[in-house]
Formats: structure tokens, sequence, C-alpha cells
């Protein structure tokens, strides 16, 4: 692990060096030869860390090698760090070009400074270099370069993955479900337990057990806890009240925890899940059981325990368990196959042969065979199989020891395995079965230094962190939790075991305090909810997380190498100007505080990367010196930042609120746009009739802006509609956008890159051939759409209020009608007054919009009158309410694979003709406020039988 934390700083720290020896500090101050020297004797010495970690569980002396080197490496990144910050805050004077002057170090001050920074960096080199001389005599060798390891690719997501699929364990499931739902229903309360080692999948069996659908259909109320640690009485039911209601209870006497307990499980039969327990003693459980008697529930209610302990609470409780063995060899093997092997292909036999092996010496371990072969799937060479297989932590006697050691072994095979170890250990701040946000996690690694930047891949901090965080991922050391509309991880969570994992290897490098009182930090008398000091190198590298109420100014004096400063809902009033000391910090989160100004000292935080205001509602002021923050790349803030401060914000890659309202008068409005070169995500323009010119609307740059995904134009009043059309043809959007949204365009035509949808560079017509979704609103004069036919991607249109539009595409000059769209899966059509056709020519069916088109809504339409669905389609879902002409529907013959039909509010509809003759997929069908309609087809009115109808 040592090793593993030099070599990230190390590679930190070169990089600095380069920039510093680079720049005009480096060369004006005297610093590129001291630094060149540093960087060369910085190379060496990380040659040889792969030598040292092979030989540090032999020799002592390699272990105080790798402590000394710890201390002195700390020392340099913190120098390094200083002379970084000196060049950002020139680099800030340098480039203010309103008149606010950063204050520059006087004269003397400017000497003393050079010659401080160029005695610690000489120093450093002396250190160093006895410390390589050093390594030579304890006979360290340099690091010999291998082949190139190929690492096997996998997908990044996969939106349909099962999570808690369970393998082997079938017949224990259906032995729980029939004991909680048939064996001792007439009962009042069972408490049925699971029990098994770490990793045997108790909490997989759970969560499978807690999701069937027997259970679903049996249960009025559930509710799911975790526990983790040994709780009384009260405290367990003031947590089962938290987790069915979701706040806390407002006093934890047991006359009122029962009281609040039977508002949510009166008259209910329900089942909690208490999620690894360590209370195993009779009298607690008894306790525990009577009190929850005494609410009045249905009979028949129950409570899964998960838990290690074998010999667990009462007699009935012990007869009822369910001892979990490890999985057959077999059972095994299916998880590692599906782990470490690509899906659909065969297994090379040499590598299988190895993968039978391995399974055997994991002896039923669910989540060791998970997390060995995510780790092994990486991999095509049979050495790197070998390598664990062979390994001698299997030999283990002591089981705990042996599991805790067989996943270290699998975190020291993963891919850049130096920062994910570091990445991976970090997590440890987070407390047991903490769900973890990955956003939140990246940000973190990157204020610790732990990703960098790759330039060779051409990849940003975000992506390098993203990239570990998949790594992770893939290889079962993070559990997914949540996922985002497109499949994209975005909460997960830790395994007790491989949490467990992630603190040992913390505590090499940190110590952790719990439940510190405050007056450790500063003087006033406030508990502090998780404070870390971790001990990097020779320095405190600090993490500090408040979570309690903070009455008085909190002085940050003492702490000037702090990183993060978390003071989320902490309820402090007022920030103190001593912050802006605090030349290291990467990350500061506010959230939820009740401050109401920032100090203007926040503007030195010239190395802030992540700052978060989220939901501080009484912050109305940002000061001026915000501009000053020339490393932000993500801020969130619950109120938007001036234009004239967030247009100097040159780093900043996400913006939350992600919306940009332009004033006539405010700043340079849309040209304030212009230097964010590096926003990703969303961005929202609003009151676009405030720019004045398309050589005003061109100077945003938004096409250069390549990381931006989803964008959206609007206007708020018809002001200037002689240039709308200009100004949007001024903000062609990047390349590889996937979201467009244009509200309220004033004009009759779109410009031609909207008509096109494809951006003219350099001479060049280039295909918005990502966008994925399209949504016009409420340009109430455009005659026409634009051409859909090049976007492969394009899934969902909305068109809204397009008053205008007649039909949503003219035939082309053959007299052909092509489809709308080749891609279109959704399609919705609202407040279209004039609307009559689909395509010229041909008749109004899904078949013509697209030929996978799988959701149709057509809402307020009047001059629809015929719909003609009789050609075969795979629509799923048809919904048409308040089509006021609409008279014929000739046929939905075709719509076999119709799953919902909604027809409501259409006061001329009288025909509905050749329902499908087979339609067996159709699970909702309703027909109102139809008052014409005088007849159906018989195969509906069998349908209208088996679903029911409202008319």
């Amino acid at each position: 692990m040592a090793d593993a934390l030099v070599t990230v700083v190390a590679e930190a720290i070169l990089k600095k060096v380069a920039s510093i020896a680079a720049s005009e500090i480096g060369i004006v101050w005297g610093y590129k030869e001291k630094l060149h020297t540093l960087e060369v004797t910085l190379k060496m010495i990380r040659a040889k860390l792969q030598d040292a970690e092979n030989e540090k569980g032999q020799k002592h002396g390699v272990m105080e090698w790798l402590k000394q080197l710890k201390d002195v490496v700390g020392e340099a990144d913190d120098v390094m760090d200083e002379v970084h910050y000196e060049m950002l805050r020139r680099e800030v004077k340098n480039s203010d070009q309103v008149g606010i002057k950063v204050p520059s170090l006087p004269s003397l001050k400017k000497v003393l400074f050079r010659r401080e920074m160029g005695h610690k960096i000489k120093n450093i080199n002396e250190k160093l270099s006895q410390i390589n001389k050093d390594a030579n005599e304890l006979g360290l060798q340099n690091e010999q370069p291998g082949p190139v390891v190929q690492y096997r690719p996998y997908p990044e997501t996969v939106p349909n993955l099962e999570e808690f699929k369970i393998v082997g364990r079938e017949d224990d499931e259906e032995r729980i479900i029939h004991l909680l739902t048939e064996s001792r229903k007439e009962e009042k309360l069972t408490i049925v337990p699971i029990v098994g080692m770490g990793g045997m999948g108790k909490t997989t069996l759970a969560k499978s057990i807690f999701n069937n659908p027997k259970i679903q259909q049996h249960f009025d109320v559930k509710a799911w806890l975790c526990v983790s640690v040994k709780a009384d009485i009260n405290t367990l039911l003031a947590k089962i009240y938290e987790s069915l209601a979701r706040e806390k209870p407002k006093s934890e006497t047991m006359v009122n925890l029962i009281s609040y307990l039977e508002e949510k499980l009166g008259s209910k039969r329900y089942l909690l899940v208490l999620d690894d327990v360590w209370d195993e003693e009779r009298s607690h459980w008894e306790e525990f059981k009577r009190h929850m008697m005494m609410i009045k529930s249905k009979i028949g209610s129950g409570v899964i325990v998960t838990t290690r302990k074998l010999d667990i609470g009462t007699k009935a409780m012990t007869m009822d368990s369910c001892p979990l063995k490890g999985l057959s060899d077999d059972h095994c093997w299916n998880i590692f196959k599906e782990r470490a092997f690509l899906a659909g292909q065969s297994p090379p036999p040499e590598l299988e042969k190895i993968g039978h092996d391995i399974v055997k010496k994991c002896r039923g371990l669910p989540l060791l065979v998970k997390v060995v072969g995510g780790v092994l799937q990486n991999y095509n060479d049979p050495k790197k199989w070998l390598a664990i297989r062979n390994s001698k932590v299997w030999d283990l006697e002591d089981e705990t020891e042996r599991v805790q050691k067989s996943l270290e072994l699998s975190l020291d095979n993963l891919p850049r395995r130096s920062i994910a170890k570091q990445c991976f250990a970090s997590c440890s701040i987070f407390k047991k079965d903490k769900v973890m946000k990955r956003e939140e996690l990246v940000q973190l690694w990157m204020a610790l230094g732990l990703v960098q930047a790759d330039e060779e891949k051409n990849k940003e901090m975000e992506d390098v962190g993203n990239d570990i965080f998949q790594n992770l991922v893939n290889n079962s050391l993070f559990q997914v939790v949540d996922r985002d509309e497109y499949g994209h991880i975005t909460r997960c969570s830790m395994h007790d075991l491989v949490h467990d994992l992630s603190l040992s290897l913390s505590n090499l490098e940190s110590k952790c305090l719990v439940g510190v009182m405050k007056d450790d930090f500063c003087r006033e008398n406030t508990n502090v909810f998780f404070l870390i000091e971790r001990r990097m190198m020779a320095r405190t590298w600090a993490t500090f997380f408040f979570r309690s109420e903070v009455e008085k100014n909190v002085s940050f004096q003492r702490y000037k190498c702090m990183r993060i400063l978390k003071l989320k809902r902490s309820g402090i009033k007022k920030i103190d100007d001593s912050i802006g000391g605090l030349m290291h910090l990467r990350y500061l989160d506010l959230s939820y505080t009740d401050i109401r100004v920032l100090p203007d000292s926040i503007g030195k935080l010239y190395h802030l990367q992540t700052l978060k205001l989220q939901n501080c509602y009484y912050l109305n002021k940002f000061p001026e010196s915000m501009r000053n923050l020339i490393s932000l790349r993500y801020c969130k803030s619950f109120r938007s930042i001036p234009k004239n401060i967030l247009g100097q914000l040159t780093s900043l890659r996400t913006l939350v609120p992600n919306s940009f309202s332009l004033l006539k008068n405010e700043g340079r409005g849309i040209k304030e746009l212009s230097r964010l070169k590096h926003l990703s995500g969303k961005l929202c323009i609003f009151n676009l009739e405030n720019i004045s010119s398309k050589e005003d609307a061109v100077m945003a740059d938004l096409s250069g802006k390549k990381s931006l995904n989803e964008i959206e134009f609007s206007w708020s009043s018809n002001r200037g509609a002689d240039r709308n059309k200009d100004v949007l043809e001024g903000l062609q959007p990047p390349r590889d956008v996937k979201i467009l949204r244009i509200d309220y365009f004033c004009g009759d035509n779109f410009p031609d890159w909207v008509m096109k949808m494809a951006i003219h560079i350099e001479g060049k017509w280039m295909p918005l051939d990502k966008l994925v979704s399209i949504k016009l609103s409420d340009c109430r004069s455009c005659l026409s759409l634009p051409m859909l036919e090049n976007l492969p991607h394009l899934w969902d249109l909305v068109l809204e209020h397009m008053d205008s539009l007649t039909c949503l595409r003219s035939s082309d000059v053959t007299g052909s009608a092509k489809h709308l769209s080749p891609s279109l899966r959704w399609l919705r059509l609202d407040g279209m007054k004039r609307l009559e056709k689909w395509i010229d020519g041909a008749p109004n069916s899904s078949k013509m919009i697209s030929p996978v088109l799988e959701k149709l809504e057509i809402f307020y339409c009047p001059k629809i009158i015929v719909l003609d669905e009789c050609h075969p389609h795979p629509l799923v879902s048809l919904r048409i309410w308040y089509c006021t002409g609409l008279e014929y529907i000739k046929s939905i013959q075709g719509l076999t694979s119709l799953e919902s039909l909604v027809i409501g509010s259409c006061p001329s509809l009288s025909v509905i003709a050749n329902f499908p003759n087979e339609c067996h997929s159709l699970k909702t069908l309703r027909i109102a406020n139809c008052d014409k309609l005088a007849s159906l087809p018989h195969e509906m009115f069998e349908r209208l039988g088996s679903l029911g109808v409202n008319s």
C-alpha cells in the first residue's frame, strides 16, 4: 500500500514540476535547474518502488526506507503546491481585465518567498538524493519494463443488469418465503435470521426475498434497515421508524416510539429486514419482540435478520434460522464465468482450466468469486491467472484473514493498480452501508490528488476518475445502487468485508477519529461528526466532515494543509475570513447551511476545484473576488452566480443550476460564455431576445464546447422576432450534442443548421448524428420541421404548440413518402392547432412516422380527422386526448403489439374499425367522453369485457 501511495503522489509532483519548470516563475526565479534535479531523482526512486513492494515483507530496512520516502515526497508535494499557488495568483493578476486588482506581494516579501521556496526545493533534493543512495545500498533494483498488458474491453454500463440475482440459493429463498407467508402466517410476528460468514451472500438473498412478488402481495408495508453496529432497543426502534417515515422520531422514549410505529404499522402486515446485525443475545431479541408485539398490526408480520452470528436470539429464532453454506463449485463456476469472460463467447480452454482451480480456492464464497472473476476479466494472459491461482494467500488457515488477503490480492491486480488502490482506500472515510455518489467520489479523489489528467489519452481528471470508479464497479469492489435514465451508475455501496479492506488499507496512511469534540478543532462546544487527519508523508493531509450544529465563527488558521472541507448541514451562519488561507483547499461543501454571504477571502482559493452551495436559501451575495477561482471545475449553487463573475471561471466544467439567463444590461450578456470553453453536461440559455446580433451570439462559441451534451435555447417574449433567426444561427451547438430544446422561437423558419440538423464548420456541414432527443415548443410561426432522416440515434421527439405547422414532413420530389425518422421510438404532439397530416400524400399512420415507433401521444390537435393503422407496426402505446376534429379511426388492425390504447374527449369520433384479430399484448384499454362513438369492433368488445372501459 505504501508504494501505491508514493507512486500516485510522485506522479502528481512530476506533473507540477514540469509545469513550474516551464513557467515564468521557474525560469525567472532560478528554479529550473533545481526542479530538473528533483524530477530526475524522483524518477529514479519511482523505478525502484516495485522492487520495494516485493521486498517489504522480508526486509525491515525496506519498510523504513518507504516510510522515509513517504515523508519526503509528501513534503515535496506541499512545496510544489505552494509554488503552483503563486503561479495561479500571478495568472489571476495578469488576466484581470476589469480593473479589480489582486493584491501583489511587496517586493521584500517576494524576495523572501522566492528564497524560502528555493531553499525548500534544495533541501528536498538533498533528502531524495540520500533516499536514492539508501535504495541502492538496500539492493533495490529498477523495475524492468515488461510487455504491455492488454486489458480486455468491457461494456461501461449494463442498464438491465440484475444487480441482486441469486445463484444456488433458490431453495433457501423458497423456504424463507414459505415460512413468512404460510407456516407462520397465524403468528403475530416471526423473526427469521439468515446466518453466515461475511461474503456468503446473506444480503443478496435478503434483497431477493424482499423483492419477490409473493412477498410484495403478502405484506402491506416493507422496510429495509442497515444496522451494522450493536444498538439498544430504543435506538433500534428509532431506526426502524426512520426507515419507515424517512425522518427521525421527535422523541426516543419507549412510549413515544411505540406510538410512532403504531401510526406507521397499525392494522397492517409488515416485513422488516434488519441487515448486518451484531447483537446475538437472547434477552435483546426477547425484549425487541415484546415491544414489537405491542404494536396493533395484523398477524403474520415478519422480520428478516442477516447476521454473522451462528447462535443468535431466542429458541424460535434458532429454529427458524437459515444458515448459509458455501456454494457448490458448479454454482461458483457459473458466477465466475459470467464475471471473467465476455458474454456470448466460449472461455479459452487454457484459462478455463486455471479458472476452475481458482474457483475451488474460493471455497464457495460468492463475494470472493465475484471479485476475483471481475479482476481477471481484465486479462487474457495465462501468466496473470496462474499468479493469482498460485498465490500463498489461499493457504492461510484463519478464514477471516484468508478472505481479507484474497480481496487484497484482487485489488493488487487491478489495472492502474496504484491509483485504483489509493482511490479505493480513500473510501474508508465513509461509514459502513453508506451509499456513495459517483460524482462526489470522483471530486474527492481529485481533491486528494489521486487522479490526474491523462494528456496522452486526452482525458481530463473527471474522465480518469470515472474510469477508476467503473473499474471498481466492474471488479465487484463497488456494488451498484442506482443508475440514471441512460444506464450510467450514479450511486454505489461497499460490501462489509470490502469496506473492512478499505479501512485496513487506509489505516496504513491515516488516523481516523470518530466523534471528536469540536473544541479539538476550535473552541466552541459542538460535536464533530467525522474528522480524518490523513498522515500523508511527514505532513497532515486533512479532510474534515462536519455534521453537527456550529453556532459560532470557526477559524481555519491552524489547518492550512486542508484539502477537503465539508460543512454540509452544519448550521453554520458565517464563514470566517481565515478560509482564504487554505491554499491547498480543493473541495468546499457549504450546502444546507444558513450562510448569507461568502467572505471576500474566498477569492484566494486558487486551487479550489469543487464548490457546493446547494440549498443555501439565505445566501444572497457573491463577492466579486469569486472571479479569481481560476481552478474551479464544479459549482453547484442554489442561486445563479452573476454573469460577470461566472464568465471569469475559465476552468468550469459543471454548472448547477445550468441556466444562463440574459439581461439586457448585465455584464456582457452572452459574451460571458465565450471563456467557459470546458463547460460540460447541460446548458440552458434563457431570454435570448436580449442578444443584439448574430455576431454577439457567435462569440459564445457553443460549437467549441465539445463536452456539452444537452442544450436548451429559450426566448421569453417575441421582442426582436426579426432577429431570432440570426441569433439562433450564431448559436450552433457542439458536434456531439445529444439533447436539443428550442422554446418560443418566433421566426417562420429555423436557421439552416436547425433545418439540416447539422452544423457548418470550416466550410463543411457535419450532421448532429449523436442526437437522441429533440423538443420544439411554442415555436408558433414555424412553417416546417427540421429534417430528421440523418439522425440514426434519435429516440424522442416532442412538438408542442407549433401553431403554423400543417404537416410533419412534405413528400420528396419523386412523390414517395419516406418515414419522418428511421429510429424514432416516442413522438408527442401537443397543442398543434393546424396539424392535419403526418406526411403529404400518405395516410396518418404510425408507420409513416417511424418503422420502430413504440409510443405515440396526440393531444389537442383539432385538425386531425382520420387515423389509419392498417399496416403492421410495433406500436406499444397509443394515447389520443382532446382531438376535437377526429372522426374516424379507420383501422388499428396492424397494431398487434399494442399494450395500451387510451382515447378520451374526442367528441366527433364515431368509428373505430378493424381491431386486431390477435392482440394478446393489450393490457390497458380506456375510451372516455367520446359521445358519438356508437359502435366498436366485435373483438374490442371481448377485450372490454376483460379489461373494463370508461365511456
